[in-house]
């Protein structure tokens, strides 16, 4: 996960190397471009010195790893910490705070109101001091899993606790959308393109108009001439995408986006996270930095909390069986062979825990060891299978265990078997459709060698037979494979928060 590391630390490097030329025009920075680290120019700050983007996305990510949650409170206190004693500098000095993020904090501190009430709310509160901190957010959440309308909660509400137009409200969503797509492995020209297909009706009609250029164009095919960097949430976001899709390499993006001039710590920031993401950081320009052992410990810490506070079951036994523990039905998924509780970038622990918070089930990962068969495992565990409804999930050889086994599919009300290796014992995955009583879908990617089998098994009235283009075997395309149960099991099930 050296993506968060980096991305954090290119944050900082953006917006370390934006402080000096904050404000300058674009005409004067192309004579005179900034291609390194300088100091004493807007600010009487020395080379290297990040200011309130980067102070208060590390105040957030304090936050996060010493609760191991989201808490509003607990960041506000966070925020004042910053502005009071200088916490989370770079050298001591607290600088450059916008005028909307100062009164929203002064609200909590002198006033004491609700967090989330604190953010301004007029028209007239749309500065990107929101969009500046949601980093970690968008971090946490991905690794989290935390997608549609709970996304949407958190998102308006950590925007709001200095800034509550939903202006400002949907610029936050689709950077954090945006973040979320580039770390599900969808290059940067797709990922945009995703967050334009999105559906944005719990925005107002005005809302979704001033962001129609950046939703409706190919924002980075237009001439810079037409690309504004002032501190205007919609402004900022137009000119971090188009920067950030216009450049091919760390330096190139900072570069890119200092020279645009005007909010330039907060673009160079922001510019500076998406390509730490994508291509790494430059390390010469790290240890210009100040504060950097402090900057680094913080981004190494974030890492540490989502590998191993966030990504995690309740409960696993032996590395064998991976469990999200609920309090209604299970959902027992056994992975392909050889495979892992765990999964190609944690697909099965994201999916477990997905679909515990969605549904309220217990979730059972067991792997797929040559040493393990299914009957095997549904006996390892009977505990938490006693008395309850059993859904069922399997990945190639683990869903031809199941419909193999009758002693084990008898005990099953729903199956969804993906990618079944037709090409194996068929005769046996034939039985054992045929003999099914439950509800059985079959999904098969139309890359997969199984593919080419399916007529042999399209005549079973009991067997939903679905493919979905350009899947293979593994479901590598994109995030798909997270979403297959709710599809294709839990589809009419209603929602636990709903």
């Amino acid at each position: 996960m050296k993506q968060i590391v980096n991305s954090v630390l290119g944050f900082a490097i953006g917006d370390a190397m934006g402080v000096p030329v904050e404000f300058k025009k674009r005409e004067e920075l192309v004579k005179n471009p900034v291609v390194k680290m300088e100091g004493y120019g807007t600010y009487d700050v020395p080379a290297g010195t990040w200011s309130d983007d980067t102070s208060m996305v590390l105040a957030t990510i304090d936050s996060l790893i010493s609760l191991h949650e989201i808490n509003y409170e607990d960041m506000m206190k966070r925020f004042c910490n910053w502005i009071n004693n200088a916490k989370y500098t770079a050298t001591g000095v607290v600088f450059d705070i916008g005028i909307t993020t100062k009164e929203s904090i002064l609200k909590y501190y002198m006033n004491k109101i609700e967090p989330v009430k604190c953010g301004g709310a007029s028209i007239n509160n749309n500065g990107n001091g929101s969009l500046m901190r949601m980093l970690p957010i968008a971090l946490y959440t991905y690794y989290e899993d935390i997608v549609d309308d709970r996304l949407l909660d958190i998102v308006r509400e950590s925007s709001s606790l200095t800034h509550a137009h939903e202006y400002s409200i949907m610029g936050c969503y689709i950077f954090v959308k945006y973040v979320h797509f580039l770390l599900s492995g969808y290059n940067k020209f797709k990922s945009y393109e995703m967050v334009k297909e999105l559906n944005y009706y719990k925005f107002s009609e005005n809302a979704r108009r001033v962001y129609k250029r950046f939703l409706t164009t190919d924002i980075y095919k237009l001439d810079l001439d037409y690309i504004e960097s002032s501190g205007y949430v919609v402004h900022t976001l137009e000119a971090v995408i188009w920067t950030f899709l216009n450049t091919n390499s760390f330096k190139e993006s900072i570069i890119g986006a200092i020279n645009l001039g005007n909010d330039t710590d907060t673009i160079g920031a922001l510019v500076g996270s998406l390509a730490g993401l994508i291509y790494g950081i430059d390390e010469d320009l790290l240890n210009e930095v100040k504060n950097k052992d402090e900057l680094i410990s913080f981004a190494h810490r974030f890492d540490e909390e989502l590998r191993l506070n966030i990504l995690k079951f309740d409960e696993v036994i032996d590395d064998k069986y991976g469990i999200t523990l609920g309090y209604k039905d299970v959902l027992f998924i056994k992975t392909e062979l050889n495979g892992s509780i765990y999964g190609n970038q944690n697909r099965y622990l994201k999916m477990a825990k997905r679909i515990n918070f969605k549904y309220g089930l217990t979730v059972i990962v067991a792997n797929n060891l040559l040493d393990m068969n299914l009957e095997n495992d549904f006996e390892n565990v009977k505990d938490y299978l006693n008395d309850k409804k059993i859904y069922f999930m399997g990945m190639a050889n683990g869903g031809a265990q199941a419909i193999q086994n009758s002693n084990v599919s008898v005990k099953i009300s729903k199956m969804l078997l993906v990618n079944l290796p037709l090409m194996i014992n068929l005769h046996k995955i034939k039985d054992g459709i045929k003999n099914y009583n439950g509800r059985l879908t079959c999904v098969f990617g139309s890359k997969d060698p199984s593919f080419n089998y399916l007529p042999l098994i399209q005549d079973f009235r009991n067997a939903n037979i679905v493919v979905i283009p350009g899947q293979d075997h593994s479901f590598s395309n994109g995030d798909e494979f997270l979403y297959l149960p709710e599809k294709y099991l839990f589809g009419e099930m209603k929602e636990i928060n709903e």
